[in-house]
């Protein structure tokens, strides 16, 4: 019996051995898969119908920032690799685009591009914890509120005022009619709120305000010639690049000289396009000024212009600076959304293309804003 015990403590041991061996070997190659595994990002944006601009704008400025992050070594060491949805610019096709990249592991989502879409999302964000990171998105509806949102461009109360003062200040207008977008209803009837109590607390009156939905079957004749019964000293238009556009061709074939204001959200290429004559002399007050000299801009715009043979428009612009601020969060460990969060929070100033972006502790940033208006076909600074 004793060598009987004997022989099976002899086989026990190295079979143990073996075991505890293969145990350790396999945590250890699980442990080196998982930090030599891609970081996964999610982008969400309008990649089809007509506010398409915007968000192919901000996929590809995305895109340039994380090709740039990968050239010089990822994430400490990690690829990062970008997961891109359409949506549509409609509620549900937002629910589903956001449903899709949290299944999918992304560590945080850059979008949505309008504040309607992320308004959609807001609660499933906060619901499944999930950074949210907006480039673009400035309804004042999320404004001062400690939640998984984030953004990069400040509440548009802000713009709204400075408009407001060159307008009645500057440009001396006193009567002003108004049109809006109800398809991004979230961001067009706050910032046309927002107008209207400024502009008639500073001693003016806005005369008439007429809502539209963006869509194939829009009659702009006829929206235009109710614009113009009112008889206004200037116009604001609060709607994408195509319809501002339109609304512009149809207010100078009426045979109106009035002033026209614009929302930052009309100011890419295709209003340029098509909009032409029309738009010459439009008026905005944007945080993106296209004539900035500083070298971080004009290296991004070569870059840009190269890799995708066009001018960035400000979704692109402020899409690389969304997803520079997350790639600071990244780099400083942990990828769950209360560590990213908290990494922002605490960094609090961050350095953007055109100058700094001051988040504060509800994710809500602070920023200069330039007044634009297009000359001779292009966007310019006017100081």
């Amino acid at each position: 019996m004793k060598s009987t015990k004997e022989d099976r403590r002899v086989w026990y041991f190295p079979w143990l051995f073996i075991l505890l061996a293969v145990i350790f070997i396999s945590t250890h190659l699980a442990s080196c898969g998982n930090k030599n595994e891609p970081i996964k990002i999610g982008f969400v944006g309008p990649l089809t119908g007509r506010l398409s601009d915007l968000g192919t704008a901000g996929r590809d400025g995305v895109v340039l920032a994380i090709e740039e992050l990968n050239r010089s070594g990822g994430i400490n060491g990690r690829r990062v690799v970008l997961f891109t949805r359409d949506d549509r610019h409609d509620p549900q096709e937002a629910l589903k685009a956001d449903k899709e990249l949290i299944r999918e592991g992304v560590a945080a989502i850059i979008g949505h591009m309008t504040s309607a879409m992320s308004i959609a999302a807001y609660s499933l964000i906060n619901r499944e914890k999930v950074l949210m990171i907006s480039p673009t998105v400035s309804t004042n509806k999320l404004t001062g509120i400690d939640d998984y949102f984030i953004r990069v461009t400040p509440p548009n109360r802000s713009e709204t005022e400075h408009l407001v003062r060159f307008a009645y200040d500057r440009m001396g207008l006193r009567k002003m009619s108004v049109v809006y977008d109800v398809s991004n209803r979230a961001y067009s009837k706050g910032y046309f709120k927002n107008f209207s109590a400024e502009f008639e607390k500073s001693g003016g009156k806005i005369a008439l305000a007429v809502p539209f939905k963006s869509g194939p079957d829009v009659h702009f004749d006829d929206l235009v010639h109710t614009l113009l019964q009112a008889k206004p000293d200037g116009l604001l238009i609060v709607a994408g690049a195509l319809d501002t556009a339109m609304i512009c061709q149809h207010i100078r074939m009426a045979g109106s000289k009035a002033p026209l204001i614009s929302s930052g959200w009309a100011m890419t290429d295709d209003l340029l396009r098509h909009g032409g004559h029309a738009v010459e002399g439009i008026l905005f007050s944007h945080l993106i000024n296209t004539g900035s000299t500083r070298p971080s801009y004009l290296k991004f715009k070569a870059d840009f212009r190269r890799r995708f043979g066009r001018e960035p428009d400000f979704g692109a612009i402020n899409a690389y600076d969304a997803a520079q601020v997350l790639f600071k969060a990244l780099k400083k460990n942990g990828s769950s959304a209360d560590s990213l969060k908290s990494n922002i929070l605490k960094q609090k100033i961050f350095h953007g293309l055109q100058g700094d972006l001051h988040i504060d502790k509800y994710g809500d940033p602070q920023r200069k804003r330039f007044l634009i208006t297009v000359k001779k076909g292009h966007f310019e600074s006017m100081e």
